[in-house]
């Protein structure tokens, strides 16, 4: 698949590469500027919550020891207490806090960002920007991956181009978790396998192996990427031993050797992991599943809505026509990849594609869940999906011979798939939340409510779990740092301090509700509702 002057057919065809190349370096400036812009404007939502806790070795047994003591707390304590760095805290406090608390996540990411806050600052601008500097790196590596799969240059600014101003890259390169620096792992990696089966040299596979390490300990969802690759391998040397597939075992081999300790603990503690993650088994219709998929594919190019439900929902007839002529492009596209590159190019896409896909989607169908559904766990998919869409539309616009009146159309396409992921960064870069922060949107509304009190008193029942606790540290970030919470392990509160002007609860159950009202009289009346809810408590003249 030669990519040579040659193979651009005409002098317009010429002029029109020539073009795209400015305009490629143009949007590589815009995707720089857009991941620094208003970078600390969004809510810290409850997962960066835990990102800030890790990284400064922080754990969820201090958290929990404030809950069970049920003293009350001001949101400036609770942010320097667990949101900063601690004395005597370091790297290794961050490690052991993961490894005994939360295995499920691999420490690379933590570490990383710990040594990044120390240069740079504590800051949520400061954190963030490890992500946003990480999404940088990802131009040159998708575009190293792109030679590797394809020997060309221009699918690889083709797929710049677009990922460089994609609405569904700029959102995690503005939050402080492990997202970006998952994509880049699975960029690297893919390339490092590529270039290794090609040279089969020993450097070559010992950089693999790297990759296949690094991105082992940033993220668990990368051993669906590596069994892909396994799978790319067997697909296309075989399952007879020759010497591509023996040094891809070796090099396999010794990245599963040194991801040992931390599986160790993974097995060891999969009580805790399962406990972590079971909210993901909620089950929903199949029909909005498919919805979801159809949303989410759509995002990589058009997102213009905050909205994050377990499903989203298609309300907007224009919104739902443009996703669904974007799915029909992505299917277009895998199409023409399959027609017109080899095997050893068509299926490396395809299965980084079905693999991730296949293993969320049909255990949620079967069973129930929403794995399928999390964006950020399907990230592989998207990449799969983003290098077919820039191999088509490199070969419609530049590569390819054809109709003149055709070309133009499919160039109007390229720029108008363009044109809409700008629209969509423009809307997002000034929005106080979006969809990535999930149901932490609605700490914007409540905390509204809670600052029309003077003197108000948050209480937070049952906050014994991720979901209590990282919301209150969610919502002390956008009060004021005086402003008094106090957490209870479960339903039993026996006494309310009278020195406040209103007492507010979150989240409270109808239990909480039963208790409160048969054991001191109290009753609360709903305030806010939605993914989140906001109590308040009557006076007793309401009463």
């Amino acid at each position: 698949m030669p990519d040579s002057s040659k193979t651009i057919q005409n002098k317009h065809d010429d002029w029109f590469f020539n073009s795209f190349k400015l305009l490629t370096v143009v949007l590589i400036i815009t995707g720089i500027l857009i991941r620094f812009i208003n970078i600390d404007g969004k809510i810290t939502w409850a997962d960066e919550t835990f990102t800030y806790l890790r990284i400064y070795g922080h754990t969820k047994s201090d958290l929990m020891q404030e809950v069970v003591n049920s003293q009350i707390l001001t949101a400036g304590t609770l942010l320097e207490k667990y949101q900063s760095p601690g004395v005597g805290k370091s790297i290794i406090d961050t490690v052991k806090s993961l490894a005994l608390e939360d295995p499920k996540h691999p420490p690379l990411y933590f570490v990383m960002a710990n040594l990044w806050v120390q240069c740079f600052g504590n800051t949520v601008a400061a954190t963030r920007s490890f992500s946003a500097f990480i999404s940088l790196l990802v131009f040159p590596a998708l575009y190293w991956l792109c030679q590797e799969l394809f020997q060309s240059k221009i699918v690889g600014l083709v797929a710049i181009a677009i990922i460089a101003v994609s609405p569904f890259h700029l959102v995690y390169a503005q939050e402080a978790r492990m997202y970006s620096f998952y994509t880049l792992n699975i960029l690297l990696s893919s390339a490092a396998l590529l270039r290794a089966m090609r040279l089969n040299t020993k450097p070559s596979w010992s950089i693999y192996s790297v990759t296949l390490l690094l991105g082992l300990y940033t993220n668990l969802l990368f051993s669906l990427v590596a069994i892909g690759q396994g799978i790319y391998v067997a697909v296309n040397q075989g399952i007879r031993a020759n010497k591509i597939l023996i040094a891809y075992l070796s090099a396999l081999l010794a990245g599963i050797l040194a991801f040992l300790p931390w599986l160790f603990l993974i097995i060891t503690q999969s009580g805790k992991v399962q406990e972590t993650i079971k909210w993901s088994k909620l089950i929903v219709p199949l029909n909005k599943l498919v919805d979801a998929w159809q949303i989410h594919w759509a995002r990589i190019f058009f997102d213009i809505t905050t909205e994050y439900s377990y499903p989203d929902e298609l309300k907007n007839s224009l919104w739902f026509l443009i996703i669904r002529l974007l799915v029909i492009l992505l299917l277009y596209a895998v199409y023409f990849l399959c027609r017109k590159t080899p095997k050893s190019t068509w299926s490396f896409i395809l299965i980084l594609i079905l693999l991730t896909a296949l293993a969320q989607a049909i255990p949620d169908v079967i069973f129930g869940g929403i794995r399928s559904v999390i964006i950020r766990y399907s990230i592989s998919v998207y990449l799969g999906c983003h290098l077919a869409v820039a191999y088509l539309l490199a070969q419609k616009t530049i590569l390819s011979p054809g109709i003149k009146m055709r070309k133009h159309l499919w160039r109007l396409l390229l720029l108008g798939l363009i044109s809409l992921q700008i629209i969509s960064c423009v809307i997002i870069l000034p929005k106080k939340t979006w969809w990535n922060k999930g149901y932490s949107s609605d700490n914007i509304p409540i905390v509204n409510i809670i600052k029309q009190s003077p003197n108000p008193l948050i209480i937070c029942s049952e906050c014994g779990r991720d979901w209590g606790w990282g919301n209150v540290l969610s919502i002390s970030y956008l009060l004021e740092p005086q402003t008094k919470f106090q957490l209870f392990p479960d339903t039993n509160i026996k006494q309310i301090p009278d020195t406040f002007t209103d007492v507010f609860f979150l989240n409270a159950s109808e239990k909480l509700q039963d208790t409160l009202k048969k054991e001191h009289g109290w009753n609360i009346a709903l305030v806010f509702k939605h993914d989140l809810s906001l109590w308040k408590l009557k006076s007793s003249t309401e009463n």
